[in-house]
């Protein structure tokens, strides 16, 4: 039989766990998810017929009390093996399946897991690394300018030809390096990212919300890099507040501030000084109202037949 993987889609430590699955020769399908997507999802799956999968691995994602009731009382429960490193998560840590470590990322959290059956190359250690020196945002203090180049990699690839092309590295002894051409490409999209994140700045809007001072700007790119960098341009302010209206709510702070707590309120999750909530669709709809006052929303277009 084959596994199951879900994991998160929305950067390198959640497209990685299908990279070293793929080294491990493992028959497996898997499903990348943003956290917004993730009730909805886990709700259908368990109401589907799993028993094509030996293994259900869900990696760097948070999920409900709701979900996990779900799986308890599933006849499935003994497939799922769950591999996470949010602190929204700990109130998962009683269930024998899951398995939590705060000071590490979700990926090196399952690269632990298989190396003990597969036996991973250096390389592929040293990748895991990069992965987690960039997604804990250790990466300046550690000087791991590669961890910086793999995420602006994964932006200006994507998903699908990220996990492509990073797996034909992996997969030979050699040591992990990028080519010539990722280089020259990366120093291009440096260019675009300082470019962007000065045009952001001047657009962010200074608001104070729950007894903090934060900035708020609109952006569907670069969140973790705009993020870290307008805080600590912008000392005079707690945190900041990034709205994509397609993907969702992120916050950044490099303060001591538990912003977990505030994500938590919105329905979301994460760590303390990065995290995310998803924006409901009702408010997306009432946006859409009060700028077209008399609009019909008709549905997205995956569900209108037109």
């Amino acid at each position: 039989m084959k596994d199951l993987l879900i994991s998160h889609v929305a950067d390198i430590d959640g497209v990685s766990p299908v990279i070293l699955m793929k080294l491990c020769k493992i028959d497996f399908d898997y499903e990348l998810k943003d956290i917004y997507e993730v009730e909805e999802y886990f709700n259908e799956l368990l109401e589907t017929n799993l028993n094509i999968y030996n293994n259900i691995y869900i990696v760097d994602l948070t999920i409900s009390d709701n979900i996990y009731k779900k799986i308890n009382n599933s006849i499935y429960k003994e497939k799922f093996k769950v591999f996470d490193h949010h602190k929204t998560h700990i109130h998962a840590k009683e269930y024998k399946y899951v398995t939590l470590d705060l000071e590490e990322c979700g990926s090196s959290i399952f690269y632990k897991y298989l190396n003990k059956k597969y036996k991973f190359k250096k390389n592929v250690k040293e990748y895991i690394e990069h992965v987690k020196n960039i997604d804990l945002w250790l990466w300046v203090e550690k000087n791991d300018k590669l961890a910086k180049e793999l995420s602006d990699l994964f932006t200006i690839y994507g998903k699908t030809k990220y996990i492509d092309e990073i797996y034909k590295k992996l997969k030979t002894k050699r040591k992990f390096k990028l080519n010539k051409f990722e280089n020259n490409i990366l120093k291009l999209e440096q260019d675009k990212i300082d470019r962007y994140i000065l045009k952001k700045e001047q657009d962010m809007i200074i608001i104070k919300y729950k007894n903090y001072k934060a900035g708020l700007i609109f952006n569907e790119r670069y969140k973790s890099e705009l993020g870290n960098t307008l805080s600590i341009k912008n000392p005079e302010l707690d945190f900041i507040i990034m709205i994509n209206l397609s993907g969702g709510i992120s916050f950044r702070t490099n303060k001591d501030i538990d912003l977990s707590e505030i994500a938590e309120s919105l329905g979301g999750g994460g760590h303390k000084k990065s995290c995310g909530a998803p924006i409901p669709n009702e408010y997306k709809e009432k946006l859409i109202n009060e700028i077209f006052k008399g609009c019909e929303i008709l549905g997205n277009k995956e569900n209108y037949n037109g």
